[in-house]
């Protein structure tokens, strides 16, 4: 009795720290996406609805390739923090080095990929759209490792001054006449450069371990498993804000790209929730992984049932309010959008215990829901537009959030009854 209510006690303190962390992150995060919200929403009232479908398109590409660059890298990092307790230099470094090369093939990728689907005559937009993917080289693994630790604030950090400068500076060449040309170059050059400063902040404070300590693979196969984990949340993010923008044009993309806004502000605590689940999950045994997954998830989606119902009833009005009248058509699209991120917000809290838990399991779960997300899109879109992505969205984040719970509870079942025997 005396073990069970020491356990009891320690899970709720653990639970505690965990949503105290994840609030400070999704407060950062969140002062962040303010900042961001209003430079996305200037962004819609001085251009045109066509060439804010472009920037969608484009920042939609940036989001989808540099998950596809990671390659399960950045989670294979994340697993070495984990179960070391520490950032170690040389795997940080290796890992960098990867993750570089395949940004620079994803950003001329994203140059061919924009053009297809925009058309847009002038090159110099992607081609420096496209460097935001190679700063993320940088940022990404680097902030993924850091947080591993339990470090919340060079994040918090990064995301809000990173932020500001890009508001505050492309805002005002916005404002004196610089359109689409000021978004690329302002959003490109604070994202490779806070990218930089990131990673020489993270290796600083990295551990040197001496030569001949073994690391761990970052290998093809060794990364295969975590290749989809790299990739889910952007896919379904942003892959039918793309497909809208090559099925429908980029006046479908502009719609959808401002209602997405606000799916985007509801998912940040189950984000920082989901991310927050590892560092308390490190060190501890697998078979616990399971409990901490459930009182995740639980607490996700109870945080993001307010928000949907606030901005479910007052769609129409905010969406004119923050974006123009011209934008209000788009209502509907919102509030199926904010359903989504109901079973969205379990399946984000469960992706990182579900990949690093049970690799294989994970990688067919999320394999088949990202088929389906991608059939559900192709299939809907043409008839429906951004309604129809929207659509897709709950239907194929509804299947996600299922399939992780299920490989968590098999694995975790099947490591209780091995220490059994």
């Amino acid at each position: 009795m005396i073990d069970f209510l020491t356990t009891a006690r320690t899970r709720v303190l653990s639970g505690r720290v965990l949503v105290r962390r994840a609030f400070q992150l999704s407060f950062g995060r969140g002062f962040a996406s303010v900042l961001s919200a209003a430079w996305i929403i200037l962004a819609a009232r001085r251009l045109s609805i066509e060439e804010f479908g472009n920037v969608s398109v484009a920042l939609a590409l940036i989001i989808i390739l540099t998950s596809l660059s990671d390659f399960g890298l950045q989670f294979l990092l994340a697993r070495d923090v984990v179960e070391t307790g520490r950032i170690r230099r040389s795997v940080l470094d290796d890992v960098i080095v990867r993750r570089l090369g395949l940004s620079l093939v994803a950003a001329a990728l994203m140059v061919v990929l924009y053009e297809v689907a925009t058309h847009d005559p002038d090159l110099a937009v992607p081609l420096i759209f496209s460097l935001t993917i190679v700063g993320a080289g940088f940022y990404n693994p680097s902030i993924t490792g850091f947080r591993a630790t339990g470090n919340i604030n060079l994040e918090v950090t990064c995301e809000i001054v990173s932020r500001a400068v890009v508001l505050i500076g492309g805002g005002l060449w916005l404002l004196g006449g610089g359109g689409i040309m000021a978004v690329a170059i302002a959003y490109s050059g604070v994202g490779l450069a806070v990218g930089l400063v990131a990673y020489g902040f993270v290796r600083f404070e990295s551990v040197t371990e001496a030569l001949g300590t073994p690391r761990p693979s970052l290998s093809l196969r060794a990364a295969a498993p975590f290749v989809l984990a790299s990739t889910v949340g952007a896919v379904y993010q942003r892959i039918d804000n793309y497909l809208l923008g090559l099925l429908r044009g980029s006046v479908a993309a502009g719609f959808y790209g401002a209602s997405y806004r606000f799916q985007d502000l509801n998912m940040l605590i189950p984000t920082a929730l989901g991310q927050m689940a590892l560092s308390e999950a490190a060190g501890q045994e697998p078979r616990t992984r399971l409990s901490v997954g459930k009182r995740v998830a639980a607490q996700s989606v109870l945080l993001a049932l307010p928000p949907v119902i606030l901005f479910s009833l007052f769609a129409q009005p905010l969406l004119a309010f923050l974006f123009g009248a011209r934008y209000g058509v788009a209502a509907p699209i919102v509030v199926v959008l904010m359903i989504s991120t109901l079973p969205g917000a379990a399946a984000i809290a469960l992706q990182g215990l579900t990949g690093v838990t049970d690799p294989r399991r994970f990688a067919g779960a999320t394999a088949g829901s990202l088929a389906l997300n991608v059939v559900a899109n192709l299939a809907l879109i043409p008839p429906l537009g951004g309604l129809g992505a929207a659509i897709a969205n709950v239907i194929s984040q509804t299947f996600l959030a299922g399939a992780y719970y299920w490989a968590l509870w098999r694995k975790t079942s099947e490591l209780t009854a091995s220490a059994a025997t």
